[in-house]
């Protein structure tokens, strides 16, 4: 249907528009301002931080919801953000003496503007896109960074914006492999897309936007869950889902993945990361029929989408997270399932590496996520599954087999029950506390496994990243705060926090309820673990974790407790830290990783995108040809075959990630390090050290 001519596709255009045009008003019902006033009144007395001096909350409800709604500068103008502040200011002041609270009428009146006028731009959006009459050859260039960006003076200029970033969207179609009918076509049913999905927003829409901006004021991992959106969140949980395993959220029109579920289908293709774009969806066993473009689409209806019988195939079309170019893609193929526990099980593999002539054993487990059964449990079948069993009997066949050095792989493990947090602690710790817990109350209490039993007394290496949080952090700060072992790779993400579930006359409220701590005191809020030998990485860490989020509880620390610390020399820390420093400068692969890391330090401040088709071409092609010689460069190091062009380097890429591999040494160059670091720990250890607790 997108073939026919432009005379005719703007008529139809011109149509939709004024159908599109519908003014949404969207009123306070009785019944939510009673369930919005219920739940602010919970999560003042029931936060971590309780009883707050929140009379500025209508102030910080606005510049929040303003942050949510138009980041970009580009719907309201600055007088309507003058207007609306005073509205908000004023009732802070005079609620004082109200029994009301919240100024939910005037969030309302923002939010309906804020649909209006996406309504407004992108029925003129789509008219600019539908005449063709951009040029793609004059120097324009639009800002990418929010802090650039200044509240428009005039509806003209908003307009202007509107144009040049539908120019940009057209552009970047363009580059993805399309002609320009193409690539219009493309963007004009994105945009009826996303013209369909207001038209489809109700009153449980907003007030799950006001509300959910509420609890971001407290916290960002506090949250409303509509009664929808809590059954969905208890399917997620339960992991009785048939689908891909994968959580979505919508950013800038595109449905992006916020994580992936251990051991489920997303997870397994080793292809899906955090923040990926998905732009089309297809279903691989309909092959006559076209992708779909989601881009625009409500997030329910592509979960929909996404979702399917155990066995049938879905391919997802991508943008990479943390991509230099958005006209690049890769595409996925995933058979969906339902997510069992055994998939998410530890997996092991025992490597051999030569030391000083002699070949040792190195054991590595990479440990997904911390599960157990928990209705087994409840049903008192003694084999339940958890991953400290699994753990303890994978150990215990590394003792059989004389193995002598460990790798516990906690890199993209987010967490999961803190009593296996404990539990696994155990196996390498044989006494003492986890952790703390302070409650909301102020009341303190330590954590730990009275019936822990060591069963691993030999070196062990703890491999963390960015993506490591909560249960994670729990393990690998008590394995550091013993000196059982050693820290590697990147600073973990900083979640010490813990929320609880409660319902409300209709949804569910996640409220933070507690803060965890170190035995030695010390908060993982907002710092997290930092290693004990950090690992290079390609790009900043500091652009996601805790600290990186909005009204994140601070960082602080209590009283430590005592406990018996491990015998360690120090100076083999430094000796290591050396060692390390050396490969950095020798090693192949290493150097890559660094390479990778110089090329986005030097695109990261980058703050405009030109809207030049000659430039982007350029800068596409340019960034194919640093990728190849990059590669190149790494393999004449290794005395491997050089790529003669990009497009070869991509087809073995692709292949590479077609082979599955639990735990893939070679191509994994930190696991690599990881093992590295852990021999000349080894060798260090058995002629310094004693594994004994001091």
């Amino acid at each position: 249907m997108y073939k026919k001519k432009k005379a005719i596709s703007f008529i139809a255009i011109i149509l939709l528009s004024s159908l599109a045009q519908a003014k949404i008003d969207l009123t306070l019902s009785d019944k939510k301002a009673n369930l919005g006033e219920e739940i602010f009144l919970k999560i003042s007395n029931e936060h971590f931080f309780k009883n707050q001096d929140r009379s500025k909350i209508n102030v910080q409800i606005f510049y929040s919801l303003l942050e949510q709604l138009d980041s970009q500068k580009i719907y309201f103008t600055q007088y309507e953000i003058n207007s609306f502040s005073k509205k908000f200011k004023s009732f802070d002041v005079l609620n004082q003496s109200s029994k009301k609270k919240l100024n939910l009428e005037a969030t309302y009146a923002l939010i309906n503007l804020y649909f209006n006028r996406l309504i407004e731009a992108t029925n003129y959006q789509l008219a600019e896109v539908t005449k063709q009459k951009f040029n793609f050859l004059n120097d324009q260039e639009i800002l990418i960074t929010d802090e650039k960006q200044e509240w428009k003076k005039s509806k003209y200029a908003l307009k202007k914006a509107w144009r040049k970033l539908a120019k940009n969207d057209v552009l970047t179609s363009m580059l993805a492999d399309k002609d320009l009918q193409e690539a219009t076509n493309t963007i004009i049913k994105r945009y009826k897309n996303r013209l369909r999905r207001i038209s489809q927003r109700n009153e449980e829409d907003v007030f799950s936007i006001a509300m959910n901006n509420l609890t971001s004021i407290f916290d960002p991992h506090s949250s409303y869950f509509s009664p929808k959106s809590a059954e969905d969140f208890e399917m997620t949980m339960s992991l009785r889902l048939e689908g891909i395993g994968a959580l979505l959220t919508t950013e800038d029109d595109y449905p992006v993945i916020v994580s992936v579920v251990p051991g489920g289908p997303a997870e397994k293709t080793g292809k899906i990361n955090p923040d990926d774009k998905i732009v089309k969806i297809s279903q691989v066993q309909n092959s006559s029929e076209p992708a779909i473009d989601v881009v625009g689409w409500r997030v329910d209806e592509v979960v929909q989408l996404i979702r399917g019988k155990a066995g049938t195939k879905v391919e997802l079309e991508l943008i990479p997270a943390k991509t230099e170019d958005l006209s690049e893609r890769k595409f996925v193929t995933i058979t969906r399932e339902e997510v069992k526990l055994e998939e998410q099980a530890a997996k092991s593999r025992i490597i051999e590496m030569e030391q000083n002539t002699k070949i040792s054993r190195i054991g590595i487990i990479d440990l997904p996520t911390f599960y157990i059964d928990f209705n087994a449990l409840r049903d008192r079948d003694p084999n339940f599954r958890s991953s400290s069993k699994d753990v303890e009997k994978i150990l215990n066949k590394f003792n059989s087999l004389e193995v002598e050095g460990l790798i516990v792989d906690l890199r993209g493990n987010s967490g999961g029950s803190l009593y296996e947090a404990n539990k696994l602690t155990g196996l390498f710790v044989a006494s003492g506390a986890t952790l703390q817990v302070k409650e909301n109350t102020g009341n303190i209490q330590p954590w730990g496994d009275a019936r822990a039993k060591q069963i691993w007394t030999k070196p062990m290496v703890v491999m963390v990243d960015r993506y490591s949080a909560s249960a994670s952090e729990i393990f690998a700060g008590a394995i550091q705060d013993y000196r059982r072992g050693l820290i590697i790779g990147h600073r973990t993400f900083g979640k010490g926090t813990v929320q609880k579930l409660d319902n409300l006359t209709s949804g569910q409220l996640k409220v933070t309820e507690s803060k965890f701590y170190r035995i030695t005191g010390s908060g993982m809020q907002n710092k997290g673990i930092i290693p004990d030998i950090t690992l290079p990485t390609t790009w900043d860490i500091e652009e996601i974790g805790e600290s990186s989020l909005d009204a994140a509880l601070p960082w602080d620390k209590i009283k430590p407790i005592r406990f018996k610390k491990f015998s360690f020399d120090p100076l083999i820390l430094s000796k290591l830290q050396n060692a390390h420093a050396d490969r950095l400068k020798n090693s192949p692969n290493l150097k890559y990783i660094l390479d990778l890391r110089d090329r986005y330090d030097l695109q990261k401040d980058k703050n405009t995108i030109s809207l030049n088709i000659d430039k982007r071409n350029f800068e596409k092609k340019e960034r194919q040809q640093w990728a190849l010689k990059t590669e190149n460069r790494r393999r004449v190091k290794l005395n491997l075959e050089i790529f003669e062009s990009y497009d070869a380097l991509k087809e073995f890429n692709k292949l590479k990630e077609d082979l599955e591999v639990d735990i893939d040494i070679e191509n994994d160059y930190l696991l690599k390090e990881g093992t590295q670091i852990l021999s000349d720990y080894m060798l260090l250890y058995n002629n310094i050290l004693m594994p004994q607790a001091a």
